[in-house]
C-alpha cells in the first residue's frame, strides 16, 4: 500500500514540476518570431514587403506555411506562391493544382500570384532529384518578374524530409549565393517536432 501512495505522490510531484516549466518557458515565447519582426507591417507605415514563398508541391503552402501566409497577409505584404511542381506522383496533379488555387484563396492570395512549374526534369517524387540550378532559374525569374525582396522555404531537410522540399532549398541556396547584384532576404521554415 505505501508503494502505491509514494508513487502516486512522486508522480503527481513530477506532473506539477514540468506543468510548473512549461508555463515559466512559455511565457518567454516571443509573441512575434525574430524574423517576422524585420517585415514591419506597410499598415502602419513602413515599406510594404514581396514575399515568394517558394515551395515544391501543391498542399506545401497549407501544410507547413499557412500560419506564415497569414501572418504576412495581416500585416499588408504582397504574398506570391511558386510551386516547383504539380505534385503529380500519384496522377492527380490537376486534382492537386486546384487545391492549391483553393487553399491559397482561403490564405489570401490571389490567383494570379500563384505560378505553378510542371516542367519534365521537376516532377514529383522521392525518386525523382531536381537540379538546384533549375530551381534557382525559375525563382530568379519570379523575383525578378514581381520585385521579391524575400523569399521563405523549407530548411536544408527540407522540413519532413521529402527530397524534393531539400531540393527547393538548395535551389535558392544555389540563387541567394550566386546573386551579387540583388538584395534578397532569404528564410527558411525549420524543422521541428511536431
Amino acid at each position: 500500500m505505501n508503494c502505491w501512495i509514494l508513487f502516486a505522490l512522486s508522480t503527481i510531484t513530477l506532473w506539477v514540476v514540468s506543468l510548473w516549466r512549461v508555463l515559466i518557458s512559455s511565457s518567454s515565447i516571443p509573441t512575434e518570431p525574430p524574423f517576422l519582426s524585420n517585415l514591419n507591417s506597410s499598415r502602419s507605415g513602413r515599406r510594404k514587403r514581396n514575399v515568394l514563398l517558394l515551395v515544391a508541391h501543391p498542399d506545401d503552402e497549407s501544410m507547413f506555411f499557412a500560419p506564415t501566409i497569414l501572418y504576412l497577409f495581416s500585416k499588408g505584404h504582397n504574398i506570391h506562391i511558386l510551386c516547383i511542381s504539380k505534385g503529380d506522383a500519384e496522377g492527380k496533379g490537376n486534382v492537386r493544382i486546384e487545391e492549391i488555387y483553393r487553399a491559397s484563396a482561403v490564405l489570401k492570395v490571389p490567383r494570379q500570384q500563384i505560378k505553378i512549374i510542371d516542367h519534365p526534369e521537376l516532377q514529383d517524387g522521392f525518386d525523382k532529384p531536381w537540379k538546384p540550378h533549375l530551381v534557382a532559374a525559375f525563382a530568379e525569374e519570379e523575383i525578378e518578374k514581381h520585385g521579391i525582396d524575400t523569399v521563405i522555404t523549407f530548411d536544408s531537410y527540407g522540413v519532413s524530409g521529402h527530397p524534393n522540399h531539400q531540393d527547393v532549398h538548395r535551389g535558392l541556396c544555389a540563387l541567394v549565393l550566386g546573386n551579387t547584384q540583388k538584395n534578397i532576404e532569404a528564410w527558411e521554415l525549420m524543422e521541428g517536432n511536431v
